[in-house]
């Protein structure tokens, strides 16, 4: 019913606007998932909405553009208006060579998993489940005759304004470099980038996703490296590799796999926690298998399934029990393990398309 009340208005404002210009983006997308997560415990089971986004973008003639995606939750926000905003920027483009974008963005980092819309990740990893990635920023771009590479310099606030409860003007910036690269069937999304943690103090991350793809498969190997001083290279860091086997266009099996470590010797030694990708001297890892499958043609419907193992190692403290007076502590190393397994379905309602 709701397509018959619709098509009439769409045939009356066609005749006066190019709906396929100002709105070549207009549709809800939804995710909700039934899920169990065994512990040494009680499991923790149940079913759960976990998406619910509207996207809106389009053509304003001139060069510009606009893109607008938001996430509808149901809290309001707590740190700026645009909170549950992922996007909402407006785009320059005089050539096909150059774009400059304003507005609230994706912090430009590397890597595929980072690099994918939130409704189609599954059993991420830390970096991905704690960092404020979506900021107020400027960026300029340079894209290459054959549009084959894509470098950007991204200027934007800080996450670590979310992490420590600042406001928008605490000054907090990170500068972000990043080159998307296409040669053949290798792309690449790799940056560098220095993010201000607190007043000229920062945190170098360091991203660099490389994919291979071709036409029943698909892999991508994802390495993320944080550093806090010169000195401390080697101890901060992540890997996540996924690849997918397409059996035919509506139907995939996919395996993943991620380890990640903290043992910067600077985060170990402070009070406060400098580095949000993961607790200090934690080290963490995911692997998993699971399928998707389109039942319908536009692949406006998915169904998933997956199961994952997931482990949390780190050394725990306490006092001495043949001394307990003595204000002697004993180190043991636990290791918390759990299984996840998650089945759900992603739809998506393209007013686009019907428009059209």
């Amino acid at each position: 019913m709701s397509a018959l009340f619709l098509l009439p208005i769409s045939s009356h404002v066609q005749a006066q606007v190019r709906w396929d210009e100002v709105f070549s983006k207009f549709k809800l997308e939804v995710r909700a998932d039934g899920e169990i997560t065994t512990t040494d415990t009680t499991p923790n089971l149940g079913f759960h909405g976990k998406y619910f986004n509207f996207m809106l973008g389009g053509d304003l003639s001139g060069g510009f553009s606009y893109y607008f995606k938001q996430r509808i939750v149901a809290n309001p926000g707590t740190v700026t208006f645009f909170d549950n905003t992922d996007f909402i920027y407006l785009d320059y483009k005089p050539t096909k060579n150059w774009r400059a974008r304003f507005g609230k963005d994706a912090m430009a980092l590397g890597g595929f998993e980072y690099d994918a819309s939130p409704i189609d990740v599954y059993f991420p990893t830390n970096l991905w489940r704690n960092i404020y990635c979506f900021q107020l920023a400027a960026s300029g771009a340079y894209i290459t005759d054959d549009g084959n590479h894509t470098f950007i310099a991204q200027v934007s606030n800080s996450p670590y304004i979310n992490y420590n409860g600042l406001d928008y003007d605490a000054g907090l910036v990170a500068y972000n470099l990043y080159w998307a690269g296409n040669i053949g069937h290798l792309h690449t999304l790799w940056s560098t980038s220095m993010v201000e943690y607190k007043w000229n103090s920062y945190l170098n991350m360091t991203m660099l996703g490389t994919k291979l793809i071709y036409d029943k498969w698909d892999l991508y190997f994802d390495f993320i490296h944080h550093a806090l001083s010169s000195d401390d290279w080697g101890k901060n860091f992540g890997i996540v590799s996924c690849a997918n086997y397409y059996f035919t266009p509506q139907f995939n099996i996919f395996i993943k796999g991620m380890y990640e470590q903290n043992k910067s010797d600077v985060t170990l030694g402070s009070s406060v926690s400098m580095d949000h990708q993961l607790a200090a001297g934690h080290t963490t890892a995911r692997y998993g298998l699971g399928f998707e499958w389109f039942p319908t043609k536009e692949k406006n419907v998915r169904l998933h399934i997956y199961g994952c193992r997931m482990t949390d190692s780190y050394d725990l403290s306490f006092p001495d029990p043949e001394a307990p007076t003595s204000g002697a502590k004993v180190t043991k190393h636990v290791t918390d393990a759990s299984w996840n397994f998650n089945i759900g379905a992603t739809w998506t309602m393209d007013f686009h398309n019907l428009f059209k």
